[in-house]
């Protein structure tokens, strides 16, 4: 199932952003869940996301007008450079993505994060159109 591969995803690269270790222990998640193809698209997506960590937040920094990159929440960083990094990376449609992204952010962070998200990655969208 594509949306739980890509939520695995975001907290493989908010994991990555909190340690050093780099790890992709998929035993961390239900892995019933998961197949072989979800995987795939986890960790090809974290590893282009790692690959490509300054420009992806560059791009973030560009739109986040009036806050620095180390001022937003650690979880709405991970969510951007996720959704950004598949837009970047993947054939997904954009709104697939900027939904998914604006799901993980209600889930996981806080009540004002979803906005904050959907603005940023919608102008990402505009700009790239």
């Amino acid at each position: 199932m594509r949306a739980y591969a890509r939520e695995t995803a975001f907290c493989l690269v908010y994991r990555n952003n909190m340690e050093t270790d780099r790890q992709e222990n998929f035993l961390l998640f239900d892995e019933d869940k998961l197949t072989d193809t979800d995987k795939q698209f986890c960790s090809q997506l974290v590893d282009f996301v790692s690959a490509n960590k300054q420009k992806i937040d560059d791009i973030i920094s560009s739109y986040s007008k009036g806050f620095r990159l180390q001022r937003l929440c650690k979880t709405d960083l991970a969510v951007l450079e996720t959704a950004i990094g598949e837009m970047m990376s993947c054939d997904t449609p954009f709104p697939v993505v900027i939904n998914e992204a604006v799901g993980f952010a209600k889930k996981y962070s806080t009540p004002k994060s979803a906005s904050f998200v959907n603005g940023i990655l919608a102008s990402y969208v505009r700009e790239r159109q």
